[in-house]
């Protein structure tokens, strides 16, 4: 009887833990993880949510415009569905909607809003919100239709992406990525995107692609040269066409020998020699610090899914690597969002703005329940500092690159960025206009392209610029 009773007890407890251990796993979901179920990466997922949407009335986004880009539909079946109005043209911004693959883009990031769902909407009263079958909130993003469609179209013979924004208030005016897909048509595309993994179809590169700079990440090192000036040995040096720092021969491309150099000229020519020479003097504690000042290594608030940058500086980096990292190649990755802040940083006195596509958050009465109002990101550099390298930045277009306009004044910088492990190169060129008063700033990058970055991605920000300037964008 002894016996029997030590097992029933052996049982009782492997009962009583298994028991225990499952209310700890469901507690855990309850507190922990609620938030991420609701509304993060596993909100796509929440099959509540569906309930909702055949019940509510998802509301409609907008451009800054009024045009339509994305309604709420009913089939045949009373069903409620998303019509995606410009397709493929918005999908990196609106991203998809379906029951059977879930959410992306602002379809998911502003689920709850568009379906009227507060954020700790008790049980009772979800089960009125369906009853009453209410229509959700509406959108009106900060993009211009005409813009967006250009940007993307001029995307269509390269993988890349194209950031349009105002650089005074952080108004996103256009984000283009390809290749990408039809979100009307998601589902049946779904295998053929999957199988595709080279093509990468559902990233939005624009915010989530990481990218080695190079070339245009000279500004960075030039804001940190000139705030320490009195670090480095001299702000003008003799280029010979290469140097050798820390063991590691650095060299200009094709070897070119610039003789005596400036900052100016450093720019111009896009001299490695120049910027890993005064960067390796100017130290890699303080070129982490103005990196991250400039939101490199650190997380992009915003209204869609972003992925950080990586500061290619850290705490006991090596003479040879702080050169690299000068001339934007060594471990720093950047998106080309981040890279759009960068350029619009500069052209805004040195003040960085949150970026940011959702303007404002209208009910189904037409109420603002929202508007987005400008705010400060980040104080990167002094205005001296940043119109310096602006008017160097001028000097670097109107010195024959592919980038300038007749009737305005474009400042920026080109970039050709090796990529690790492959032959091939990825093109950039960053960009503002006009310079006296900038009210675009862009950053376009070509994926894996093989060529110089003036030469195919400067022409890109060129057409970009004189488009948004022909609408009067930021005036």
């Amino acid at each position: 009887m002894e016996r029997i009773n030590k097992k029933i007890i052996v049982v009782l407890t492997m009962f009583l833990g298994m028991f225990l251990a499952l209310v700890l796993y469901m507690t855990y979901f309850q507190i922990v993880k609620a938030k991420d179920i609701a509304t993060g990466e596993y909100a796509q997922y929440n099959r509540r949510h569906w309930v909702d949407e055949n019940k509510v009335k998802r509301g409609t986004i907008y451009d800054s415009e009024g045009n339509v880009l994305v309604e709420t539909q009913t089939d045949s079946n009373n069903n409620n569905f998303r019509k995606f109005l410009y397709g493929s043209i918005y999908s990196p911004i609106t991203g998809f909607n379906s029951k059977n693959y879930g959410t992306a883009g602002l379809e998911k990031s502003y689920a709850k809003t568009l379906l009227n769902i507060k954020e700790n909407t008790p049980l009772s009263e979800l089960k009125k919100l369906v009853e009453n079958q209410k229509d959700g909130n509406n959108l009106t993003l900060t993009t211009n239709s005409e813009l967006q469609s250009y940007t993307m179209k001029l995307l269509k013979e390269h993988k890349g992406s194209i950031v349009a924004m105002n650089p005074k208030t952080g108004e996103i005016y256009a984000m283009a990525s390809f290749p990408t897909f039809d979100p009307n048509t998601i589902t049946a595309d779904w295998e053929d995107i999957i199988n595709n993994e080279k093509d990468a179809r559902l990233l939005n590169r624009a915010t989530q692609g990481l990218y080695t700079p190079g070339s245009v990440f000279k500004v960075v090192t030039a804001t940190g040269i000139l705030e320490n000036q009195d670090k480095v040995e001299s702000m003008e040096i003799e280029d010979e066409g290469s140097i050798k720092i820390g063991g590691y021969k650095v060299s200009n491309i094709n070897g070119m020998v610039n003789g005596r150099t400036d900052l100016k000229k450093a720019l111009v020519k896009s001299s490695n020699v120049y910027f890993s020479k005064l960067g390796s003097e100017v130290g890699g504690k303080i070129l982490q610090d103005v990196s991250s000042r400039y939101f490199i290594g650190e997380k992009i608030p915003f209204d869609l899914p972003t992925t950080k940058s990586i500061n290619g500086y850290y705490d006991g980096i090596d003479a040879a690597n702080i050169a690299t990292t000068s001339f934007g190649q060594g471990d720093t990755l950047v998106t080309p969002l981040n890279m759009a802040m960068v350029m619009s940083a500069i052209a805004n006195n040195g003040v960085m703005m949150k970026p940011y596509i959702v303007d404002k958050v209208t009910n189904p009465e037409g109420e603002v329940e929202f508007k987005k109002n400008p705010e400060i990101l980040s104080k990167v550099t002094t205005p001296e500092i940043a119109n310096e390298i602006l008017k160097d930045m001028v000097a670097v277009v109107r010195d024959g690159s592919e980038a300038s306009l007749r009737a305005v004044t474009v400042a920026g910088k080109s970039g050709t960025a090796e990529i690790k492990d492959k032959k091939s190169t990825n093109a950039w060129f960053i960009a503002t206009a006009p310079a006296k008063n900038p009210t675009i700033a862009v950053a376009v990058v070509l994926e894996d392209s093989g060529t110089g970055g003036d030469e195919s991605a400067g022409p890109i920000a060129r057409e970009t610029i004189r488009k948004a300037l022909n609408l009067g964008l930021g005036e």
